[in-house]
């Protein structure tokens, strides 16, 4: 969706703007103060280039102001127009363009103090429990156009946390305006790029009957929880139904709780799983907070959402390009320059048994909860690598992949110095490094003089991770 106050909408306008169209190939587009008295069908259609159109206009007053909004018919049909005042139901919404207010100082080019009216507005955002997505592309939505130009952030998307819940990845970002003093905003939901997704191990898996079972025959048998979940509800809709109509036997009502005590046991494995997504680890299971779980995924995934990378001052936009210089950037930065005893099952198991079972996992997708669950399981394959660290001081070059993640060190960050790089490591890699590190931490004393060991101490457990994998070979980078 787009959203634009045009400032008029002259014959000159009208040219540019249906190219633009063309171009951003939108399903919605509301255009603001368009300043036309009446709107036809003869002018929507030739702005929009396409039969599949309907629109709805807020006529002007006088010469000043009019909304006009105009969708494709393939991808919405109008259920009613309604102009007045609303209150945010629990119905979806999505409100948007020009505001003519901002919420901070930050907001207004110069501006340093913040005035009532900006209070108010972000009091109006807050009570009414909208979301104000962070805006991409730029920092301003307005320019006075002049030599030393007024600029601020006064055209905006606020959606409600239902909304949010039907269009996920939704970010919102500025688009180019060769007319206007006002930037378009496009509003795109799903609007994320993503690479090719790993296979990630789900914590919620733990909890399904016969867990080990299955692990132990491969995993040839898994249901999804959200099929099966759809499966029962529509079921339990047909009895509901039924029940209305000609009544339940003994038997259906029996099947009817049974269906029910399934879907809360599919439910509370959702949560688990939305557990694990958001990071919020503080909150415990059971909770029954899962929209909350992934409202806060969807927060992280907007927050962390990479659309154009600055490196050696040339900007890449394209999402190979942007991986082809991470990759490099970091292949550069970290290039290597030029009493042992048998590993024993109890250090391993110890090292398995402390680590937290919800970090995120590395390219092998599992979690060291499926470790810690399934360590009879897997301890073999697992001991083995030692075994060949121990006897041969290296193992299969595959367990050193990592996915290489930048975290954003400030808001809009653009430039590659502006985020933090962290490396998710494979899990037997982890391990390893882990004992590695308890066995360096007994011998550090040695290693450290004395001016320095107290240095040290305030975060042994990093430094002594960061040293054994420096010691260990150089990770292939994902």
């Amino acid at each position: 969706m787009i959203s634009w106050n045009v400032r008029g909408y002259d014959p000159r306008k009208r040219l540019v703007v249906k190219n633009l169209m063309r171009k951003w190939k939108c399903d919605v587009v509301c255009l603001q103060e368009t300043k036309i008295a009446s709107m036809n069908r003869q002018l929507v259609c030739s702005l929009w280039g396409c039969p599949y159109v309907d629109w709805a206009v807020l006529k002007a007053d006088q010469i000043a102001g009019s909304i006009l909004i105009i969708w494709d018919k393939r991808v919405l049909n109008k259920v009613e127009v309604l102009v007045g005042t609303f209150s945010v139901s629990r119905i979806p919404w999505c409100c948007f363009g020009d505001f003519n207010i901002v919420r901070f100082p930050s907001e207004c080019r110069g501006e340093t103090r913040s005035a009532l009216a900006m209070e108010k507005f972000s009091e109006f955002i807050e009570d009414l429990n909208l979301i104000d997505l962070p805006l991409e592309g730029g920092s301003y939505t307005w320019s006075s156009g002049t030599d030393q130009p007024a600029m601020s952030r006064i055209d905006r998307a606020l959606v409600s946390l239902d909304w949010e819940d039907h269009f996920p990845d939704v970010i919102q970002r500025i688009l180019p305006h060769p007319i206007s003093d006002h930037s378009p905003i496009l509003l795109e939901a799903w609007g994320m790029a993503k690479g090719k997704s790993p296979f990630r191990f789900e914590n919620m898996w733990l909890k399904t009957e016969e867990f080990l079972d299955k692990v132990q025959s491969w995993w040839n048998h898994h249901s999804f929880v959200e099929r099966q979940k759809n499966q029962l509800m529509e079921e339990l809709k047909s009895l509901d139904a039924k029940e209305g109509e000609l009544g339940l036997s003994d038997r259906e009502k029996s099947h009817r709780v049974n269906l029910r005590s399934q879907v809360e046991h599919l439910l509370s494995l959702e949560e688990i799983s939305w557990r694990q997504k958001s990071r919020m680890l503080c909150i415990t299971e059971g909770d029954n907070n899962t929209k909350f779980f992934h409202r806060m995924a969807n927060s992280y995934r907007r927050y962390n959402h990479l659309r154009a990378l600055e490196v050696d001052g040339v900007v890449f936009e394209e999402e190979s390009e942007v991986s082809n210089q991470v990759v490099q950037f970091y292949k550069n930065l970290y290039k290597e320059s030029e009493g042992w005893r048998p590993f024993v099952e109890e250090e391993i198991l110890q090292v398995v048994s402390d680590m937290e079972g919800d970090k995120a996992p590395g390219p092998d997708g599992f979690t060291m909860a499926f470790y810690q669950h399934c360590w009879k399981v897997v301890e073999k394959d697992v001991l083995a690598v030692f075994e060949e660290v121990f006897h041969h001081c290296k193992f299969e070059k595959s367990l050193n992949a990592t996915f290489l993640v930048l975290i954003p060190k400030k808001n809009d960050a653009s430039d590659i110095r502006d985020f933090q790089p962290i490396s998710l490591v494979g899990s037997v890699y982890k391990i390893l490094a882990k004992v590695l590190a308890n066995r360096l931490r007994m011998v550090l004393n040695q290693l450290i003089s004395e001016t320095q060991n107290s240095f040290v101490a305030k975060g042994k457990v990093g430094f002594l991770e960061s040293f054994v994998n420096l010691i260990l070979k150089r990770p292939t980078i994902m």
